[in-house]
């Protein structure tokens, strides 16, 4: 199997994982649980599952220590886009922020090609545009829609647009992508753990959290962080920042499927055609052919 297909692999498993995510975190909310909490699991866990990689290859910190400016960038970013996204909720209905979220895979393109120089072959453009398709006609629209709402999801599109590019293109002989990751790794655990004591988000855990609270908290932290955020960064660098981009969108898919079998929700035609299409595109990408650059 060739390592792009492996990268593909490891990216749509990652976005299945994260679209079952927000099940767990829903009940994990009736018991007192904050956003910040499941990030601060998250990279805590992820942190000490790759520790013992990093402490096999001490030379690793030397060449972190040559890069430590694109590593806080992307912790920052890693962190920033799913505090942007939950904000967002509170200013407009969560499908029309979800779905601006979710049309990153055209700012990943749009960076890769204007400011990268790289070429986007035919096959990948009408990737882009079926995914976008697809993720607009899964989302149920209503509710109230404000220019601030906006421009956040906006920011969170384009923070994770620049979190994709930017992994996806930081190389260092020394380091594996393990060594990379458990870096970004450390340094969202020392940010996020930062914000939740500026914002008192810890005071509020441990005064409104029951025990099922921190046990679902815990364990999402950890699923996520070895199925979720790691598949997420060893497909980016085994493919590309565009490939990738568009096929994590899988995650909506996997998050309406979990909600028909687990909650008994509703599945419109609009909801089919917009999974068809996404699938479309992942299929398209994922299709072994020849790619003729577009013009």
């Amino acid at each position: 199997m060739k390592q792009s297909t492996k990268g593909l692999l490891m990216v749509i498993i990652s976005g299945l994982v994260f679209g079952a995510g927000p099940f767990v975190v829903k009940t994990a909310y009736q018991e007192g649980a904050r956003p910040e909490i499941f990030i601060f699991f998250r990279y805590a866990s992820l942190s000490l599952v790759l520790l013992p990689f990093v402490l096999k290859k001490r030379s690793v910190f030397k060449a972190f220590s040559k890069h430590i400016g694109v590593f806080l960038l992307l912790a920052a970013l890693s962190i920033a886009t799913p505090l942007l996204l939950y904000l967002d909720y509170n200013f407009m209905s969560t499908s029309i922020a979800t779905t601006i979220h979710f049309l990153y895979p055209a700012l990943v393109a749009v960076i890769s090609v204007v400011f990268l120089r790289e070429k986007l072959s035919a096959r990948r453009l009408i990737s882009v545009l079926l995914c976008g398709a697809g993720i607009v006609l899964m989302m149920e629209f209503g509710g109230q829609i404000t220019l601030l709402g906006v421009l956040i999801a906006a920011a969170s599109a384009l923070t994770w647009a620049v979190y994709i590019v930017v992994l996806s293109r930081l190389k260092e002989p020394e380091m594996g992508t393990e060594h990379i990751l458990f870096f970004i790794a450390v340094l969202s655990f020392v940010l996020i753990t930062t914000v939740m004591l500026l914002d008192g988000a810890f005071v509020d855990c441990v005064r409104q959290m029951t025990p099922l609270g921190w046990l679902l908290s815990a364990g999402m932290g950890l699923v996520t962080s070895v199925f979720g955020v790691a598949f997420f960064a060893f497909g980016v660098r085994k493919t590309d920042a565009q490939l990738a981009a568009i096929a994590s969108t899988l995650e909506p898919i996997a998050c309406v499927v979990l909600g028909i079998i687990l909650l008994g929700e509703s599945f419109s035609l609009r909801t089919g055609i917009g999974a068809v299409l996404i699938l479309s595109a992942v299929i398209l990408l994922a299709w072994p052919r020849k790619e003729i650059s577009a013009a």
